[in-house]
C-alpha cells in the first residue's frame, strides 16, 4: 500500500512539474548533509504561493557519526555495547512532497513554511558481530552485512530567506518516521538517508536542514 502510494504521488508530482515553465522552479543542495558524505540534490516549483512542490534526492557514500556534529547535537548517544560494530553506512533516498507556505503571495520573500513528504531510503550497512556473552576473541567476530529498503514520512518546520535575486535559502527542523523496517537495522545506533541518525529506540529520526537554492 505504501510502494503504490509513493508511486502515484510521484507520478502526479511529475505532471505538476511538466509545463511549469511560468513557476518559479529552483535546484537546490543540503549543505548540512555534506559532513556526514551525503551528496544532495533537490528541484522545486513554486506552484502557488502557499505551495512549493520538492523532489530531493541523495546518496551516502559511507557514513561517520564522528563527522555529524549535528546529529550528535540532535539525538543522545548510547554507549552501550550490542554486540555490532558497522564500519560502513551506506545507500540513497529519494524524497517527494512539499511546503506550505505562510504567505499570501510572491512579493514576500522571508516566511516560515511547513513541510511534508514521503521517504524512500534503502541502506547498506556492514560490519562485524560478536555477542556481548560470546568467549571468542573479537578478532573472530562474524562478518555482517545486507540491504534495507525503508519508507517512511517526514515533517517538517523551517524558515526561508532571500539572499539575491536569484539566491535563496531556508532552514528548517525535520522529523522522520519510518516504517517498522528499520528495527531490522544493525544494532541501536542507526542513520537512514534522508531521514537521519538516532541512537535510541525511539521511532524518530530528527535532522537539520540548511538548504541552498538557486533559481532557474
Amino acid at each position: 500500500m505504501i510502494k503504490r502510494t509513493f508511486t502515484v504521488l510521484l507520478s502526479l508530482i511529475a505532471l505538476n512539474f511538466y509545463g511549469q515553465n511560468d513557476k518559479k522552479q529552483f535546484v537546490g543542495v543540503n549543505l548540512l548533509q555534506l559532513p556526514t558524505s551525503t551528496i544532495n540534490f533537490n528541484y522545486s516549483v513554486e506552484l502557488k504561493p502557499f505551495l512549493t512542490a520538492v523532489a530531493d534526492i541523495g546518496y551516502t557514500f559511507g557514513y561517520n557519526e564522528n563527522y555529524d556534529f549535528i546529529g550528535r547535537l540532535l539525538t543522545p548517544h548510547i554507549k552501550l555495547y550490542d554486540g555490532y560494530t558497522i564500519d560502513k553506512h551506506s545507500g540513497g533516498y529519494i524524497k517527494i512532497g512539499g511546503y506550505l507556505n505562510l504567505r499570501k503571495d510572491f512579493e514576500k520573500q522571508n516566511f516560515f513554511h511547513l513541510g511534508l513528504f514521503l521517504t524512500n531510503s534503502i541502506v547498506h550497512e556492514e560490519g562485524l558481530y560478536l555477542s556481548p556473552i560470546d568467549s571468542r576473541p573479537y578478532s573472530q567476530a562474524d562478518k555482517v552485512e545486507h540491504t534495507v529498503n525503508i519508507f517512511g514520512f517526514s515533517t517538517s518546520l523551517g524558515y526561508e530567506f532571500k539572499i539575491t535575486d536569484r539566491l535563496k535559502t531556508h532552514f528548517d527542523f525535520q522529523l522522520s518516521f519510518p516504517t517498522d523496517k528499520y528495527l531490522d537495522l544493525y544494532g541501536y545506533r542507526n542513520f537512514i538517508p534522508g531521514m537521519g541518525f538516532k541512537a535510541t529506540n525511539s521511532k524518530w529520526f530528527p535532522m537539520l536542514i540548511l538548504n541552498l537554492k538557486y533559481r532557474l
